[in-house]
């Protein structure tokens, strides 16, 4: 692996020629103070950036439309369903589709056994959700959002309490915490496999531009 940036990263997005993320910059006992950075391909530069350019980046063009909706900027996941609509979904379960006037064309609960879901991933018209508490992974009709597949529960999951998923083409890959893996899922067959495994815990997986990143406890590395 090749050493990128290394701190408490909270979350890596990816962008064209690069990623955004955000960082711990200082923490103490009653407060985190929290920067953002850019990681730009074409030269390996990391620079710091506003924070309305993380805004950008996570919550897309109608970002103000989304930030009054918003409970933790670093914590709410969101998904671009397309130019004008974001779907935004809150660490308490609570999930909206918004448009670019900020009118929310949706709303509801997006919860397994009373719990959240630790990541979302956008696939075709399906929402992919991870739960971490009970190790499943679950997909969902984006025109619906009713379930429409559940893989895992109990001992007979592949994975083990899953932090974070990355969809890339037939592939999904899954950041399984307690394992410190990724588990590799082929869309096509449900077949899973071991991608990689770590010596630590495993936050974050994204590939951009045929760069494989994963962001770990000591920071952001680029895989072999």
């Amino acid at each position: 692996m090749k050493t990128v940036f290394l701190g408490e990263v909270l979350n890596v997005i990816p962008v064209d020629n690069g990623l955004v993320f955000s960082h711990v910059l200082e923490k103490t006992e009653e407060e985190i103070q929290v920067a953002y950075k850019m990681i730009t391909f074409s030269d390996g530069k990391t620079t710091p950036v506003p924070k309305s350019l993380y805004h950008l980046s996570k919550f897309g063009a109608n970002y103000r439309a989304v930030l009054p909706h918003t409970q933790n900027i670093i914590l709410s996941k969101t998904l671009q369903i397309s130019n004008e609509k974001t779907f935004l979904l809150n660490p308490d379960g609570s999930a909206l589709i918004i448009n670019n006037s900020g009118e929310v064309l949706w709303e509801g609960i997006i919860k397994y056994r009373d719990n959240a879901p630790a990541a979302i991933a956008l696939n075709n018209r399906s929402i992919w959700a991870c739960f971490k508490q009970s190790s499943v992974l679950m997909r969902l009709n984006l025109a619906t959002m009713r379930e429409e597949l559940r893989i895992g529960s109990g001992s007979s999951s592949p994975f083990n309490k899953p932090e974070d998923l990355f969809i890339d083409g037939d592939f999904i890959y899954v950041c399984d915490a307690a394992d410190n893996a990724i588990i590799k899922l082929n869309l096509n067959t449900y077949v899973t496999e071991v991608y990689k495994k770590f010596d630590s815990p495993i936050k974050q997986f994204v590939i951009n531009e045929g760069f494989p990143l994963v962001v770990l406890e000591e920071g952001i590395f680029l895989l072999d």
